[in-house]
């Protein structure tokens, strides 16, 4: 197909058009409908469309993937703003209480989510209840699992990388990608220039969107919701916009040696962009990468030590713990919340741990020396929040 792309001497931009006019026409036209509610997500809608024709280059399996997935968040926003004109109760849906799960990218945010989401008491969104919320139909998570299984056979190595599926519990990115500003479109392709745009704007409106998408949740699934665990690294650069959504929300950080993070991430963007795209430049992904790791770390120990959140309502794990000792740490965690652990939650963890990562390929190899970075001179740069978390060195 990318020869196909190539054939037409445009990457299939004739072909696939990602005119922000033809995906919001197409929405409209495949729905029904054309009430996308408050305009907020126009602009960093069309700022996305603009940096994936200017700075992105897609080849043709790209594009098709790019159109798909923006076509599919536009009518599912569709779908949700019609739900709640109709049944204005959805939006009056308290949300009680979530444990909010984040750290760095690659530091135990997806083991210790999936943990967390063994409680019977606790419910986690699952990536096709994020895309495909309105209607609400289990046979979605089939349509998911086609669409990943697609990706895994693009890039086969993605798969070590990160396991995903249908039903299983995933990011808040997926609900915040619904107003368009959102880590996904950065993690999928190379856009820069939304990218520095999305990190100078307030996102408060992305908070707005995840309580009425959870609501919205509550709502149709018909069953009752006691708590929910959501998930997501970049909730880390908003915590004070958590706490004014959710004020009672548990928040849980993992700390893990960014220098063994940088490498990680950088190769699993450096793939996920190579899924779209033949030009990928990984030493422009690792000096992003390191340079937004140390500022994020930095921000976040400020604003804990000025009190801009609730210091109360914050638990720490370390990764080393977490990956020692995962069911001890859930335990730690509960007893700090003063929340009991369940015999029927004791026994999902351990079923839980018991099935990990059965038939998964081998595991994801990445290495510090990778990156091509001086070892000491970014030691140095994260030191203090070493020594303040308690977080050993891998590299």
């Amino acid at each position: 197909m990318v020869s196909l792309g190539r054939g037409v001497g445009d990457d299939g931009r004739s072909m696939i058009s990602l005119h922000p006019d033809d995906l919001v026409h197409a929405a409209s036209a495949t729905t029904g409908l054309d009430d996308f509610g408050d305009g907020w997500w126009q602009e960093p809608f069309r700022r996305l469309c603009a940096s994936l024709e200017d700075e992105a280059r897609l080849h043709l399996p790209g594009r098709l993937r790019a159109r798909g997935e923006i076509q599919l968040i536009l009518q599912n926003r569709l779908r949700m703003v019609e739900m709640w004109k109709r049944e204005p109760d959805v939006l009056r849906q308290p949300v009680h209480g979530p444990i909010v799960v984040t750290g760095l990218g690659r530091s135990g945010t997806t083991l210790l989510h999936e943990l967390l989401a063994c409680d019977p008491d606790n419910r986690a969104p699952l990536l096709w209840e994020l895309l495909h919320s309105v209607p609400y139909d289990d046979e979605s998570g089939d349509v998911c699992d086609d669409e990943i299984r697609l990706m895994d056979e693009m890039v086969p190595a993605f798969t070590a990388m990160h396991e995903n599926g249908g039903r299983l519990p995933t990011e808040c990115i997926f609900a915040f990608a619904h107003q368009f500003s959102s880590d996904v479109f950065t993690g999928l392709y190379n856009v820069p220039a939304y990218t520095v745009w999305r990190s100078s704007i307030d996102q408060s409106a992305l908070y707005d969107w995840h309580k009425r998408h959870l609501q919205t949740l509550q709502w149709v699934a018909e069953r009752p919701t006691t708590r929910w665990v959501v998930k997501a690294p970049s909730h880390l650069s908003s915590l004070p916009r958590v706490f004014a959504t959710y004020p009672d929300a548990r928040v849980v950080i993992t700390h893990r040696d960014p220098l063994r993070v940088m490498g990680s991430l950088a190769d699993l963007m450096a793939t996920l962009h190579f899924m779209h795209s033949d030009h990928v430049d990984h030493a422009v992904l690792v000096e992003f990468m390191a340079m937004g790791l140390e500022l994020q770390m930095d921000e976040v120990s400020k604003e804990r030590d000025a009190g801009a959140v609730p210091e109360d309502r914050i638990s720490d794990v370390v990764y080393r713990d977490l990956v020692a000792d995962p069911l001890g740490t859930v335990e730690r965690l509960y007893a700090t919340w003063e929340v009991p652990v369940s015999p029927q939650f004791r026994v999902a963890l351990e079923a839980y741990l018991a099935a990990r990562h059965t038939g998964r390929g081998a595991g994801h190899d990445y290495s510090f020396t990778d990156t091509g970075l001086d070892l000491p001179t970014h030691r140095a740069m994260v030191a203090d929040y070493q020594e303040r978390f308690g977080v050993p060195s891998e590299v």
